[in-house]
């Protein structure tokens, strides 16, 4: 509609490609180049990574031709002591000349406000080797620092159907132009089949799953579609990171995004 707020995309998150066991499943590193291509030929223009998640930068810059051609924005993370001489590293991993957006990995207040980090990534956006900067943050207290400073464009923060208090926070912090990214959008693999592969679950929990896959099954949804659904939905988001490790998963985000709100 003519005036109306863009709608939320979909991004595909590659933390579960880090090797690190992230959530409660894993990606294998051969199947990513497979699985960019396929996000990108059915649309995703979005796609999230860091130097500290395996080779995702290596397999991305060895697309960058089909990157650029279907203008798929790249997010990539740097912690603070390496922001000063990072972005020439990452911009020769990813074979580009400018990075969409440049965060700063696990940003904390003291790092938020430090002159220095400050300077950095204000000198990587004034040289042109960003568009956008920001910070990934945890928790409201460094969120809303993040979000409050005069150079940033983006905050990424955790956000689900089970823990929705930070961005309910943001969202009327936000100003114009500043987006907000959020991820574990499932519950880092609460909110899929893969819970059987958690341990020691409160039963208080495996109540609040069963009943959240009942509600989603009365609207003809999986969960994974429902929790992705309520973070496309909710007001002050704009883009909405699943970890995506199979061809499978990748269907179920995109079915999601199809859905009406």
């Amino acid at each position: 509609e003519a005036g109306a707020a863009p709608r939320p995309i979909v991004g595909f998150g590659t933390a579960v490609f880090s090797g690190a066991g992230y959530g409660l499943g894993g990606g294998s590193p051969d199947q990513l180049g497979m699985l960019i291509r396929a996000a990108i030929d059915r649309g995703v223009q979005y796609i999230d990574t860091s130097k500290d998640y395996g080779e995702t930068e290596v397999c991305l810059g060895r697309l960058a031709d089909v990157l650029a051609a279907h203008r798929v924005r790249i997010c990539t993370k740097l912690v603070a002591s390496d922001l000063s001489h990072g972005s020439n590293a990452i911009l020769s991993r990813l074979r580009c000349e400018r990075l969409d957006t440049l965060l700063l990995h696990n940003g904390q207040r003291r790092d938020l406000l430090n002159p220095d980090v400050v300077s950095a990534l204000e000198t990587a956006k004034h040289l042109g080797r960003v568009r956008l900067c920001g910070a990934s943050t945890y928790g409201q207290l460094d969120a809303t620092v993040a979000l409050s400073q005069p150079w940033c464009d983006v905050v990424q923060v955790e956000y689900s159907i089970l823990n929705p208090s930070v961005v309910r926070a943001l969202a009327r912090r936000k100003r114009p132009g500043q987006e907000i990214v959020v991820r574990s959008v499932l519950a880092k693999g609460l909110l899929t089949e893969r819970r059987t592969q958690a341990t020691h679950l409160d039963p208080a929990a495996v109540g609040t799953l069963d009943e959240l896959t009942a509600l989603a099954g009365t609207w003809g949804l999986t969960l994974p579609e429902l929790a992705i659904r309520f973070a496309l939905d909710t007001p002050g988001v704009d883009v909405v990171l699943v970890g995506l490790s199979s061809m499978a998963e990748l269907g179920v985000a995109l079915r999601a995004s199809l859905r009406k709100p």
